[in-house]
């Protein structure tokens, strides 16, 4: 099977490698056509429950601020085991398309 991108969080480098969420353990750096990624990568013997990567060109700033990370994954599955294993809330690819340009976590005000 193929991963591929099912979703994005927004969180910080801070939050994701706080031992609260114990994912210093699959950390990796990993160098794909000269870009260095920065990625944790949680799996089991069963295969890969989810992938959250970023490009490390990205991370330019404190470690507290906040960026979308990407989530890969087999299926849709992924998205509700990062939210199990992390109890962050991630954005499928729909919702975060719906907010693009907004700020990530918008009030939608009713008329």
């Amino acid at each position: 099977m193929e991963l591929k991108k099912v979703g994005l969080v927004y969180t910080s480098w801070d939050v994701l490698t706080s031992e609260k969420l114990n994912l210093q353990n699959y950390f990796d750096e990993k160098y794909i056509d000269n870009e260095k990624y920065y990625q944790f990568k949680v799996e089991t013997n069963k295969g890969i429950n989810f992938i959250v990567s970023i490009l490390s060109r990205k991370i330019i700033c404190r470690s507290s601020d906040k960026f979308y990370w990407d989530i890969f994954g087999y299926n849709a599955a992924a998205l509700a085991k990062f939210q199990q294993h992390t109890n962050l809330t991630a954005l499928s690819i729909r919702e975060y398309d719906a907010i693009k340009g907004g700020s990530p976590y918008q009030v939608f005000k009713g008329v």
